[in-house]
């Protein structure tokens, strides 16, 4: 099983909070992990490139914002998503309890709610039922992406912040096979097809995003259309699956510290 799990927050005290915080939600995730199994944390630590969960931004009402900070206040709610791609670290998610308090860099958070029902972008999903949707769709014309946060890849060493359909399913069949998956993913084919979608729709950007420190890297983010009418039933099924499966792996790098929180639709 796979799954995303929403928590409805609220700040118990004012704090100033970066922007963009993923590395803080980062750091709250693995606390969670080792408070259900220091064993697991560790493992998911240490021995593991490719994490097998993502976190998202925290998610609020638009407030006061300044030098890269925003100023949360207290009573404040908020909500964020945390999606799994192992049953371990889906339990370690739905252990949290409701009033627990979670600490998130210097800001406390109650937890008033916690949902895996599917509404508000959660649910828990069988991988076998996956698959099954994606080969029960027919012939697909266009796949749509939205990217909720930024995405970001390297290309020759370098940033770089573009939504090419080859990095993008090249990145999802690579997490398929690393989140252990049903049906094999050959990376060579996937990319092979991925090269015949044509970008048909955009609305979007790139930007600088700092995760730490002075550290920073270029990503986009946005909705990309690809239109998929030149590919084969077979290759239409397998980024379709692959882009479902985007909803909860993320795309690219850093979706373990607020990177590419992704939305798919196609027709």
């Amino acid at each position: 099983m796979i799954g995303a799990v929403v928590y409805r927050l609220r700040a118990e005290n004012a704090a100033r909070v970066p922007l963009f915080h993923g590395r803080w939600l980062h750091g709250l995730f693995f606390k969670i992990m080792e408070e259900y199994s220091a064993e697991l944390a560790a493992y998911i630590h240490e021995a593991l490139q490719i994490k097998p969960f993502t976190v998202s931004l925290l998610k609020w009402r638009q407030g006061e914002e300044a030098g890269g900070y925003r100023t949360v206040r207290k009573g404040e709610t908020m909500s964020w998503r945390v999606t799994a791609l192992r049953e371990d670290v889906l339990q370690a998610a739905l252990h949290v309890r409701v009033d627990d308090v979670l600490q998130a860099g210097f800001l406390p958070l109650r937890v008033e709610e916690v949902k895996a029902d599917g509404t508000h972008d959660s649910g828990v999903v069988d991988e076998l039922e996956l698959v099954g949707a994606a080969l029960q769709a027919g012939r697909v014309a266009e796949i749509r992406l939205r990217f909720l946060s930024p995405v970001a890849f390297r290309r020759d060493d370098k940033d770089y912040p573009m939504p090419d359909p080859v990095l993008i399913f090249s990145s999802l069949a690579d997490k398929w096979q690393q989140a252990a998956m049903p049906v094999a993913m050959d990376r060579a084919w996937i990319r092979d097809a991925a090269a015949k979608a044509l970008l048909s729709e955009w609305h979007g950007g790139s930007r600088r995003v700092y995760f730490g420190g002075d550290r920073g890297t270029l990503a986009f983010s946005g909705r990309f259309s690809y239109d998929v009418t030149a590919l084969s039933e077979e290759e239409q099924h397998a980024l379709l699956l692959l882009a479902q499966f985007a909803a909860f792996a993320g795309v690219g790098r850093l979706t373990g510290q607020g990177f590419d929180e992704t939305r798919v639709s196609y027709k």
